[in-house]
């Protein structure tokens, strides 16, 4: 009998109602006109007739009929009552022949008041209903400085693309995200195909996550699944495997929730070696790491370099690892590399390219029991570890040398990529030559814009110190490398930063084979792992030629020593950028994550950061990961500039 089924739903109105009580909560149904006291003043659209998600209907328009239902709808009257008799008369009615007329609701925020209807409302959800129909006007809020409001200009462009609803996000640049997921632009069409297709996969993805500890809301979760799992792989997935993949990835939700950086662990741990846990602990014999390559060793400095670190791993371990390597490993053929790798037995497996990141973010679900590991700058998963180098460190050497070496005071910086770590890399070594040599201008020319020829126009204007990309490989025969004196035509070079990832992929494997690999992951539940080592571990150092004078060449050894003892940093204020805005105060000490996130110049810098649209199309496709002026930064590049 409907009575019945309204006993029951009264039931489950008290219990939320006690519960808010007890809390000391309001109980009563949200008021939207409580809510926007200026209600009638605010700009309002007709939306006509929306299907709308039962989960977004947050209250009522006026408080007329609060007193009758609980917050979640659930009715609360006497069940003899006249309001219970038509409730359960509605239900029956819905029972037999469906509702029939669509409520009438304002929609604030892009959640749900109802204006008429509250009886359906409740009816339905009492019922399970997914959504209902409603007759929609929209409220446009006045504009104020608040996430809140940033995110729903974002969900009002993304609404009149599609007419979707039903998703919802919590940060900035959700959406713009959404788009790159799903793979549309702002302002694409949809297809009625597309919007049933989105709106199936994401209640199946709903029914899958529903539970007590959520620890994201349902939509956030939903972006982040997509994240790692992508949309064409899932728009077909039942709720049982959403749930198998949401059990592996839970440590990402984690992550995301807790918005915490990634941990930036200047080297990783060791745990003392001892008989017991020896015993205790069964480590792979040989632990088998493998390497994979998007270029040729032979042919790009950037991976020759790590080429070099795998030699060295091999020679310091001797037996007890065992390394082989993929080369010319496209991103598109990343993810079907790593799955052979780990099906051959390879328990670590390191990607020296961040462009592979989405291939190893995927296979570290489907391999929970390998070690995945990515070159690469603000990744932020918690079953892919990161590493990288503060090459910054050696990049303020290098201008130090350059502003005592100028005697014209004009100095060329080449920059490849204006993404996340390039300004750090370019402040850094404009901040070197400014102690060394006040009046210098560091003249900063990017090798990655259209129809670049930066040697020729720093040639054009009197520069002749230069700094280019950091590294060379065998059968690169070009000498513009690291900082150089071009002369007549003729470069000498001076100095070049050294990045010795020997002592990267040494220190991991001692992580591994000692046992404190799980203890980082255990200590850092909810963050991601990154490393980031520089000159205090070797693994950043600084090569100087003959050229270099003494004097200077003592400076540098000076600097060196201090940078390595973190006796000195580069990055202390005062630091004023271009426009002579002090970015960094007097004695303040940047962060690893604020170094890193650095986009702005230094205000010796001549030059600036180039808009997306001015690259290479090549370099479009990397930049618009993580590029500085790109909508939706991601995950990390090369910061000095060489191909990765």
């Amino acid at each position: 009998m409907a009575v019945d089924h309204y006993l029951r739903a009264q039931k489950k109105g008290m219990k939320l109602t006690h519960a808010l009580q007890a809390k000391g909560e309001d109980t009563a149904l949200p008021v939207l006109s409580e809510i926007v006291p200026e209600l009638n003043r605010l700009t309002q659209i007709p939306l006509g007739l929306v299907q709308i998600s039962l989960d977004q209907v947050e209250g009522t328009a006026t408080r007329g009929r609060t007193t009758a239902f609980a917050r979640n709808f659930m009715p609360l009257l006497d069940s003899t009552s006249e309001f219970a008799y038509k409730w359960h008369t509605l239900y029956d009615d819905v029972i037999m022949n469906g509702l029939r007329d669509p409520i009438i609701a304002y929609e604030y925020y892009n959640r749900f008041y109802v204006v008429e209807g509250n009886k359906r409302v409740s009816v339905m959800r009492t019922l399970d209903a997914v959504s209902i129909e409603a007759n929609v006007t929209r409220v446009l809020p006045e504009p104020e400085d608040s996430v809140r409001y940033r995110v729903y200009q974002e969900f009002l462009r993304f609404y009149a693309d599609c007419r979707i609803n039903f998703i919802h996000f919590t940060s900035e640049g959700s959406y713009d995200r959404f788009y790159a997921l799903l793979g549309k632009n702002p302002g694409d069409a949809w297809t009625p195909d597309e919007i049933t297709d989105l709106q199936s996969c994401y209640h199946r993805f709903s029914q899958a996550y529903d539970g007590p500890k959520k620890p994201l809301p349902v939509g956030d979760a939903f972006l982040k699944y997509l994240d790692v799992c992508g949309y064409t792989e899932s728009v077909s997935n039942t709720p049982a495997e959403f749930r198998q993949k949401i059990g592996k990835i839970w440590p990402e939700f984690i992550v995301a929730a807790a918005g915490k950086p990634a941990a930036l662990l200047n080297q990783p741990a060791e745990k003392q070696q001892t008989l017991l846990n020896s015993m205790l602990r069964r480590t792979p014999n040989p632990l088998r790491c493998a390497f994979v390559y998007n270029h040729s060793p032979l042919e790009g400095g950037w991976t020759y370099s790590h080429e070099l670190g795998r030699k060295a791993l091999e020679n310091t371990f001797g037996s007890r690892i065992e390394t082989t390597t993929r080369e010319n490993v496209t991103p598109q053929e990343a993810s079907r590399v790593i799955d052979e790798l780990a099906r051959e037995g390879y328990h670590v497996i390191f990607t020296a390219s961040p462009v592979l990141l989405d291939a190893c973010v995927k296979q570290s679900i489907a391999h929970p029991e390998v070690k995945i590991l990515n070159c690469s700058l603000l990744a932020s998963y918690h079953n892919v570890r990161s590493y990288y180098l503060r090459i910054f460190e050696a990049k303020f050497i290098l201008g130090a040398i350059a502003g005592a070496m100028s005697d014209n005071n004009l100095i060329g910086y080449i920059a490849d990529y204006p993404i996340y770590g390039v300004p750090a890399s370019i402040n850094a070594f404009a901040l070197g030559a400014q102690m060394t040599n006040p009046r210098a201008k560091v003249y900063l020319k990017w090798s990655s814009l259209l129809d670049a020829n930066p040697e020729k126009e720093l040639s054009a204007s009197g520069v002749c110190i230069i700094s280019n990309r950091d590294i060379s490989a065998p059968r690169m025969e070009s000498r513009a490398f690291g900082l150089y004196h071009e002369l007549d035509g003729n470069i000498h070079n001076l100095a070049m930063p050294i990045w010795n990832w020997e002592k990267v992929y040494q220190g991991i494997a001692r992580s591994i084979l000692s046992g404190a690999w799980e203890e980082d992951a255990s200590s850092n539940a909810d963050r991601a792992l990154s490393y980031f080592m520089g000159m205090s571990t070797d693994a950043i150092d600084l090569l100087c030629s003959k050229r270099v004078p003494p004097r200077v060449r003592r400076l540098v050894d000076l600097l060196h020593e201090r940078i390595r003892a973190g006796a000195f940093l580069p990055f202390v204020g005062p630091i004023v950028d271009q426009a002579g805005e002090v970015r960094v105060a007097e004695d303040v000490a940047l962060t690893p994550e604020e170094i890193i996130r650095m986009d702005y110049l230094a205000q010796n810098v001549v030059g600036r950061i180039p808009e997306i649209n001015e690259l290479t199309d090549v370099t479009k496709a990397l930049v618009s990961m993580q590029g500085v002026r790109a909508a939706n930064p991601g995950e990390g590049k090369s910061p000095n500039g060489d191909p990765v």
